[in-house]
């Protein structure tokens, strides 16, 4: 019987960076389903909407993020190729490469420090402006400092951003994925002791601190060396005595980091308009609705492209060796393990929801079944979607950014039309819509791309590689 469940695992590649995404997202999902049960018996309707809504406008970091992320976490792992991890978190290895690194998370590192009192500036007014908007019902104003509060706990989580990016990067995804597993347990729990003493919408800012205060008890017990490199540099010229400035911000990063830019900031435009579209034409009952659902839907996505990050640091050093069969055997195995992942849990999502709806009153907090069917289903293409993003973006390249600008402005005109003049139902259909239609696009692109830059190696035939 053992035997059996780890051969089982093994099919779906859960080693232990897996094992320990998985168990964040499993986690993530079951305390998404409690902290649903927990708004539904605490909040009224017009809180519910208030709360995803925060999270909707919060997500618009991707502004002030400028794809830096993903970006940082390619040029790691090609550095990290010819580097290794040291006691305390000391980078050792090829001289070249080591400041190359070093130059790169000192770069990056004062820019998201800049980027947080930006965000901290610039988006509590936005906040501000777009709730004043519309008539907060029995809430009145205490919407306020709770606003203030989770803007400032999303900079302190930015702050960190680009050291897990490096580390992730470099290959240690198991250390990523347990800081997350751990952030979102001590966050939600923080977040639910509020809830339960009546602390409402601080609830938001009580996740943020847990995870920002996670995040750096373990850079500080575990990565000082890192910091120290962050902050000065001086293990890079202490182990190489070469300069500190090696890589080219506006020859090398830009011309990736501004495709990224783009392609993550449509992201916003495609994925998280329709709270703040349905609060403003519907109310916030509507937009809670539609905010606890897409909840339910991001757990599921998050947990089936876990398995296609755990394996990105590894597309990365293989692009950097050129070992092009090697990447695609691994990427056509995590492609098919994310789908097998995706679709049996889309099939239970949309069950759980129905039953809900069809025997308890928490299921009149979700919007009808049948249009989270839709938004679902859209789950299990964007999966698909994800994991062809991140080989190409291994190549240090962003192909995708025309396509991800057009299907950004059809989703978001689609959105407000649909959300101005219909229901969620229309807005729903809409999505899984323009992702159906995108999705052929992003597969040809792909094969192009792969082609292209494979030569002359002759590519092997997916159903070769998946047999």
């Amino acid at each position: 019987m053992l035997n059996t469940v780890i051969k089982i695992l093994r099919l779906f590649g859960v080693n232990r960076a897996v094992s320990y995404g998985l168990l964040a997202q499993v986690w993530g999902l079951g305390a998404g389903l409690i902290t649903m049960l927990i708004i539904a018996i605490r909040f009224s309707g017009e809180q519910q909407g208030f709360y995803y809504t925060f999270s909707s406008l919060l997500a618009l970091q991707v502004f002030f993020e400028l794809g830096l992320v993903s970006v940082i976490s390619t040029f790691a792992s090609h550095e990290f190729a010819k580097l290794a991890w040291g006691e305390g978190g000391l980078v050792s290895g090829d001289p070249v490469a080591l400041r190359r690194f070093s130059a790169l998370l000192q770069k990056t590192s004062r820019w998201f420090g800049f980027a947080a009192i930006l965000l901290v500036v610039g988006l509590v007014p936005v906040g501000l402006l777009f709730f004043n908007l519309k008539d907060a019902g029995p809430l009145g104003y205490t919407w306020r400092l709770p606003w203030i509060l989770a803007v400032c706990g999303t900079a302190c989580n930015l702050l960190v951003t680009p050291f897990f990016a490096v580390i992730s990067g470099s290959g240690d995804v198991i250390a990523v994925n347990r800081r997350q597993l751990i952030g979102m347990v001590v966050g939600f729990s923080i977040s639910w002791l509020v809830i339960g003493l009546n602390g409402g919408l601080y609830a938001i800012s009580a996740v943020s601190l847990g995870k920002a205060v996670v995040s750096w008890c373990y850079l500080y017990r575990d990565k000082p060396a890192l910091l120290a490199l962050a902050w000065n540099g001086s293990g890079a010229r202490k182990a190489t005595g070469g300069p500190e400035e090696t890589i080219s911000w506006s020859q090398e990063i830009w011309p990736l980091q501004w495709k990224m830019a783009l392609s993550w900031i449509s992201g916003y435009f495609i994925f998280q308009l329709f709270n703040p579209v349905l609060f403003h034409y519907h109310g916030a009952v509507v937009a809670g609705q539609m905010g606890m659902t897409l909840a339910a839907t991001n757990a599921l996505l998050a947990a089936s492209i876990t398995l296609v990050n755990s394996k990105s640091p590894e597309f990365g050093k293989l692009v950097a060796v050129r070992d092009w069969q090697a990447l695609d055997r691994l990427f056509y195995k995590v492609l098919s393990q994310s789908i097998m992942l995706v679709v049996p849990g889309a099939l239970a999502g949309w069950g759980a929801i129905y039953l809900l709806q069809l025997h308890f009153r928490l299921g009149q907090r979700f919007i009808p079944a049948s249009q989270a069917a839709y938004l679902l289903a859209a789950a299990c293409i964007i999966t698909a979607v994800y994991a062809f993003a991140v080989y190409l973006r291994a190549h240090k390249q962003e192909p995708l950014v025309l396509l991800s600008l057009v299907t950004a402005l059809v989703q978001g005109g689609a959105t407000w039309f649909l959300g101005k003049n219909y229901t969620s139902k229309e807005v729903a259909l809409g999505f899984l819509c323009v992702n159906l239609l995108s999705f052929p696009f992003v597969y040809l692109i792909w094969q192009r791309c792969r082609a292209l830059w494979h030569q002359p190696y002759t590519l092997p035939a997916a159903s070769k590689d998946l047999s």
